[in-house]
């Protein structure tokens, strides 16, 4: 097993959403050093005040971006780890599709060169279930074949190759986590690309009620920002590597079944709003969790109705930020 106490680690992306949290999970470990690699587009320094606020372990800022190969040739000398969790997402992607390779796949290209140029250990790095599209059948398992139509996923299905090429052709030890439908507390993004909860809860704000494409039949496999970051510290300290690994709950919620607990759980008592118009690219989403729990000792802990309980408090800050 991977020692990550006394080591220094690299998150790109680490003011994010995900990467905060696995900045947070990182601290219980006692790691030397953290080092926080992000151009703060979507991430945020208040998203890191819980890992500031103490001091047994460094914590270093850089403001940068994976498009900067000198950057992270620089920065990789020391680390002995890295999670790569800096991206653009599926809709940014689709209508930014240069942006989505010069980031995606070159930042990521750059990353795995800059990690075998200065011997780091190991890379746990964000995949995604996108890589799959539309399944052949449910549950999804790491074996199903690539069923991607997206721009977004395309990048992804590209970088796993990269990754398996690299690690045959040079060592690179890693491990791709093709996460699910990621939600929870730091996922505030607004505007044009925001992703389905926090879209939801700035409707209910604005006392608008929510909107639903299409009859809300669409599923998704929601799984909480925590057990999302403790998926990567599992994969670092696991002695797998040149692997994949499906990262979800194994449950499938309809957009129905999610807009009913977000309406129970916040009070809002307007109904939704049923529009023809689905943007929702996947039909069905639902991981098997088998693999994952037998080689990493992974299984979800939060469920759906408690995970927006908590975003719901952590949106409305009813909670300290550390006690979600």
């Amino acid at each position: 097993m991977n020692s990550i106490k006394g080591s220094t680690i690299l998150v790109t992306g680490g003011a994010g959403t995900i990467g905060s949290h696995i900045v947070d999970e990182l601290l219980i470990e006692e790691p030397d050093k953290i080092i926080v690699f992000d151009n703060f587009s979507e991430g945020k320094k208040e998203n890191l005040e819980v890992a500031l606020s103490q001091n047994n372990t460094e914590i270093s800022i850089i403001t940068s971006d994976i498009r900067n190969r000198e950057d992270l040739d620089l920065i990789c000398k020391d680390v002995d780890y890295v999670f790569h969790e800096a991206s653009l997402l599926l809709l940014e992607s689709a209508v930014k599709p240069q942006k989505a390779i010069d980031v995606n796949v070159q930042g990521t290209f750059n990353l795995f060169q800059a990690c075998i140029k200065n011997g780091v250990k190991k890379i746990v790095w964000a995949s995604s279930a996108s890589v799959f599209g539309d399944p052949l059948e449910l549950p999804v398992d790491e074996s199903h074949p690539f069923n991607n139509v997206t721009f977004y996923g395309a990048t992804k299905v590209a970088c796993e190759q990269f990754a398996k090429s690299l690690y045959h052709q040079h060592g690179m030890k890693q491990v791709g986590l093709r996460y699910y439908n990621v939600y929870g507390p730091r996922q505030g993004i607004k505007g044009a690309y925001a992703q389905i909860l926090p879209r939801w809860f700035d409707q209910i704000e604005k006392l608008t009620p929510i909107t639903i494409y299409s009859d809300g039949s669409q599923s998704m496999d929601l799984i909480f920002v925590k057990d999302i970051a403790r998926a990567n510290l599992l994969a670092l300290k696991s002695e797998v590597d040149d692997d994949f690994f499906n990262i979800g709950t194994g449950v499938e919620t309809t957009v129905k079944e999610l807009a009913e607990i977000i309406l129970d759980v916040t009070g809002f008592n307007k109904p939704p709003i049923f529009e023809p118009h689905d943007v929702n690219l996947v039909k069905r989403r639902r991981c098997s969790t088998v693999k994952a729990q037998k080689l990493l000792g992974f299984t979800s802990k939060v469920d759906v109705r408690e995970g927006v309980r908590k975003y719901a408090e952590w949106r409305t800050r009813k909670v300290p930020v550390s006690s979600y």
